[in-house]
């Protein structure tokens, strides 16, 4: 695809398509900009506060009373370090607590469009640089991530600069990248987790490039120092500043780690290697699979060299008898975008040895997983193929932080992705290129940040984790289209056809949805009642917790109550709120309990912490209210029936259940 005409310079006829062609991409992305900036920007504290930005502004006004985000019983909350200061500046130059946050977070949405364009138009052209920006600025993800009072959106926007300079470093050769990469390694430090990530990407250009260890002087430098900033980075953003504190915050009696209920049944049963030491039988038929990699070594071994070609193999062997066989693809895969070997080698005889090897594995594995892996009885008959691939796919765990989250949210637009990055890697793959590509580039960094990420022990397993990854996701699908479609559209129809193709995929997406840009702060849109679960959970779950809020006051205002929160983030709304409740079964109550479990650590209200103290703070004259998520109300009702718990209110994912002693609650 050419680029835009230059000013001032002659358009014959044969350019006039092309110009107006740019034209109408150079309109239709304006439009798109315009439409996204205002849906990202417009009524910022329309939507009360969530939990995860509950924690940030709590956090923030600890940083306007301390100095530091210090709780008041104890340790510090480091998470998006900058994004707190940035806030509380804000606060102090007028906006309010809610909407500051966001605030940050919008303006962070709208700088990654220039950064992808940049990084589109190294990887392709100009015109597939405002196709991105459109799609970008239109997406209803993007936006509502844009929207949300947390880290994703400017921890996004530092990634894609980080992109930018990455292709300078790594295609330009240029030494002034490397300093920049630094610099956004440590921002993004101070924003996520995902800083390790960016820590470990810095190496990767002098791996593209070099393909050996054979580094200069300057090259073993600049290696060295950004292993200290991995180091660095690593130890900052792993640490957990909450428990740096004089007097401790649990029990005496807690044992750690017994509130972490597993949120997964995947990992509820015992792994593969536990079940087959329980099965003598089926560890005889491992054999077959261990005289399969025996003839492999062998093959290997035959050919009396020791280079990538004999190292990648045998990495990919041990992963596929490991029943890992994302990292026996990974490596292979990896190996062959970074020519760490001339790709004929890998259909030579020992490659197609090795090959046979790993196939064993998985027909051994698989049949193994299918026999013993049982699933819950109450698994979908949908999700039984992710049960059985689970174990084989665990890591990087692909399985639970990918395929499930994608498919419940937007199955074609992952789906979509997926066909395109396949093809971008063929091609990648396919290409006869000299010297280092910007594609090439950017893919491998893509697919190496895509399975880190998926290999993290994150808490949950949700869509926004890859997040960041979305803006070079759509370069790669984009350009991989565009160079399918030069070889089969004459050449002056071609930017035409792709710009049709891109816009008309992307309208078919889950992530095209005008109508929400449009309402972005109507109730409807504001809390997803229209969305799924999973959709949801794609585009942050949102509560009207101000209406909960509104309802507490009649209460309190009709008799005398007590109010207890199982919700973080109510007391903001409902001073009302006497006591929080967390079970010391509950996952979340090590990082809310303070003061040996006594203070609820963000409200600093006094911590209930089993069904028996809740009983105990119920009874007459007093009514007596506990607002927790709908999804645990079934038990609570079971372990509170003494107290004939009746639910009062439900509000989008929330109840209010009455206690012994409540009067008929006022309307």
């Amino acid at each position: 695809m050419s680029a835009p005409p230059k000013a001032g310079s002659p358009v014959g006829t044969a350019d006039r398509p092309a110009q107006a062609t740019w034209l109408a991409l150079l309109l239709i992305a304006s439009a798109a900009l315009a439409l996204g900036a205002v849906a990202r920007l417009r009524a910022l504290g329309a939507a009360p506060l969530i939990v995860d930005e509950y924690f940030i502004v709590r956090s923030v006004q600890n940083v306007l009373r301390h100095g530091l985000p210090a709780f008041d019983c104890g340790g510090l909350y480091a998470r998006a370090l900058l994004l707190q200061y940035l806030a509380a500046l804000l606060n102090l130059l007028g906006v309010s607590p809610e909407t500051a946050p966001r605030w940050v977070a919008a303006v962070c949405g709208l700088l990654v469009l220039p950064a992808a364009y940049l990084s589109a138009r190294r990887v392709a052209d100009p015109a597939t640089g405002l196709l991105v920006v459109t799609v970008l600025a239109l997406s209803v993800w993007e936006t509502e991530l844009s929207r949300f009072g947390r880290m994703y959106a400017p921890f996004q926007a530092v990634f894609a600069w980080y992109v930018v300079c990455f292709l300078r470093r790594t295609v330009d050769d240029e030494r002034g990248a490397a300093l920049w990469l630094a610099i956004l390694t440590l921002i993004g430090a101070l924003l996520w987790e995902g800083g390790v990530l960016l820590a470990l990407a810095n190496f990767l250009p002098i791996l593209i490039r070099q393909r050996s260890l054979r580094l200069s002087r300057a090259q073993w430098r600049e290696a060295a120092g950004f292993l200290v900033l991995l180091v660095a980075v690593y130890k900052f953003d792993t640490a957990e500043f909450r428990f740096f504190q004089t007097v401790p915050a649990l029990p005496p009696d807690y044992a750690a780690g017994t509130g972490d209920l597993l949120l997964d049944a995947w990992r509820t049963v015992p792994s593969l290697w536990q079940l087959l030491r329980a099965h003598p039988a089926w560890l005889a038929l491992g054999t077959v699979p261990l005289a399969a990699a025996a003839f492999a070594l062998r093959a290997l071994w035959a050919r009396r060299r020791a280079d990538w070609t004999a190292l990648v193999l045998l990495a990919a062997l041990s992963g596929a008898l490991a029943h890992q066989f994302v990292v026996c693809a990974a490596i292979v895969l990896l190996a062959a975008l970074l020519r760490l070997m001339p790709l004929p080698e890998l259909a030579s005889a020992a490659a197609r040895s090795v090959y046979v090897a790993v196939a064993a594995a998985a027909l051994f594995w698989a049949v193994f997983s299918y026999r013993y892996w049982s699933p819950p009885a109450a698994t979908a008959l949908t999700h039984l193929p992710f049960w059985f691939l689970y174990p084989l796919l665990s890591f990087p765990d692909i399985v639970s932080q990918l395929l499930r989250p994608w498919g419940g949210a937007v199955p074609r637009l992952g789906a979509g992705l997926l066909v395109l990055l396949g093809a971008a890697t063929v091609q990648a793959l396919r290409a006869n290129e000299p010297g280092t590509s910007p594609r090439r580039a950017l893919l491998i960094l893509f697919l190496v940040l895509l399975l880190v990420t998926c290999a993290s022990d994150s808490p949950r397993h949700e869509t926004r984790y890859l997040f960041y990854l979305y803006p070079a996701a759509l370069i790669l699908a984009f350009a991989a289209l565009g160079q399918w479609l030069r070889t089969r559209v004459p050449g002056a129809a071609t930017p035409v056809v792709l710009a049709g193709t891109c816009l008309g995929l992307f309208m078919l997406s889950e992530d095209f949805q005008p109508l929400h840009l449009l309402r972005v702060d109507e109730p409807t849109v504001l809390y997803r009642r229209t969305l799924n679960a999973g959709q949801q959970s794609h585009l942050v779950t949102r509560d009207d917790t101000r209406a909960v809020a509104q309802w507490l006051q009649r209460q309190a205002a009709a008799q005398p109550t007590v109010v207890v929160s199982a919700v973080q983030g109510l007391d903001y709304y409902a001073p009302q709120i006497q006591y929080f409740y967390v079970a010391r079964d509950d996952f979340n109550f090590e990082s809310y309990a303070c003061r040996y479990g006594t203070i609820d650590r963000w409200s600093n209200l006094p911590l209930v912490q089993s069904p028996e103290q809740l009983a105990a703070l119920a009874g007459a004259p007093r009514a007596t209210y506990l607002v927790t998520y709908s999804a645990r109300v079934p038990p609570l009702l079971a372990q509170l029936q003494a107290l004939q718990p009746r639910v009062v209110l439900v509000v989008d994912h929330l109840s209010v259940v009455a206690l012994a002693g409540a009067a008929a609650p006022v309307r």
